[in-house]
């Protein structure tokens, strides 16, 4: 199984044991809370019961506070699975479930410099009236764009880069320097 496979695979797994209780928001929580310990006080708070690893409940508190027991369980899986360093990701990956589950969409946007919080609301809002739909934006620097910003939603990308720009302008030079020789 893939990192990104893997991932994806206990985020829905940890989606269906927070559903099976109706506490989805504690679980979003309790999942961040134990993503921010290194790897190694994960596997502290676990331990061998049979063929099972579980929490220890009595290092859990210490360690990564008041979290559900079955969200400690389920960080003690990915432990005995050596899949405690993708904890943060699935913590990420499941709140981003979650948001689907909710109908909340998210937009990947990539600036080629940081963008205040009133552009931010303006991008927010352009989105929103293009797709009908409000989106949480996921915010990311990539100085390579050059200027302008590429917005990512699913499988949909608007790319208004300058990077992409230039290469678009290249591209018709070449095709009218191509035309002009024949």
């Amino acid at each position: 199984m893939t990192s990104l496979k893997s991932v994806e695979f206990y985020a829905r797994r940890a989606l269906e044991s927070a559903a099976k209780s109706n506490q989805f928001e504690r679980w979003r929580g309790d999942l961040k809370a134990a993503a921010s310990l290194p790897a190694g006080e994960v596997v502290q708070c676990c331990r061998w019961v049979g063929d099972d690893f579980v929490a220890e409940r009595s290092a859990v508190p210490e360690h990564v506070g008041d979290v559900l027991p079955e969200v400690a369980d389920f960080v003690c899986l990915l432990a005995r699975h050596g899949k405690e360093t993708s904890l943060p990701d699935v913590a990420i990956e499941y709140s981003k479930l979650l948001d689907q589950y909710y109908g909340i969409r998210h937009a990947l946007v990539v600036t080629a410099i940081p963008l205040d919080d009133e552009s931010l609301r303006h991008v927010a809002r352009r989105l929103q009236e293009l797709t009908g739909t409000e989106h949480v934006l996921d915010v990311r620097v990539d100085p390579s764009i050059l200027g302008g910003l590429i917005i990512r939603i699913g499988d949909r990308v608007i790319d208004r880069s300058v990077r992409a720009r230039l290469s678009t302008l290249r591209q018709h030079v070449l095709q009218d320097d191509t035309s002009a020789q024949c």
